[in-house]
């Protein structure tokens, strides 16, 4: 059976669009049919990309390895992203490790206090911090 064929909903994947694009995003939908898969862009080497809808043909994409979560830091840029998708079971399940993780419950204090700070997408201000 084809590593393909077994893509799902959710699933995290590479792959490239028909313009050339590198991409790595999560399945939307999966059209077996037609051969094709709906992905969320998370990253791209086409800025503009990002947070979009892209259709490629199941052949050009390859699932990601679904590695633990190491840092704490890791943890809170996935809540984020379950934030920003409105994935709500993920959420909750991202949540939930968080506050098993007394490390990462304090950082996430620690981080509160941070974030009255304008911050750019990697995660630095411009401004001095205290």
């Amino acid at each position: 059976m084809d590593r393909n064929a077994m893509l799902e909903s959710s699933d995290w994947v590479m792959g490239k669009t028909k313009h050339g694009e590198l991409v790595q995003g999560f399945v939307e939908t999966v059209d077996s049919t037609r051969g094709i898969a709906r992905v969320y862009v998370v990253k791209c080497d086409n800025e503009e990309a990002i947070g979009k809808l892209v259709t490629i043909p199941l052949p050009w994409l390859e699932r990601m390895s679904t590695g633990t979560v190491a840092a704490p830091q890791q943890l809170h840029d996935l809540i984020e992203l379950a934030l920003a998708t409105r994935d709500k079971e993920w959420f909750m399940e991202l949540t939930a490790k968080m506050l098993r993780n007394p490390h990462a419950a304090s950082e996430s204090q620690d981080r509160k206090r941070r974030s009255d700070f304008p911050r750019n997408r990697l995660g630095t201000s411009a401004i001095g911090e205290p």
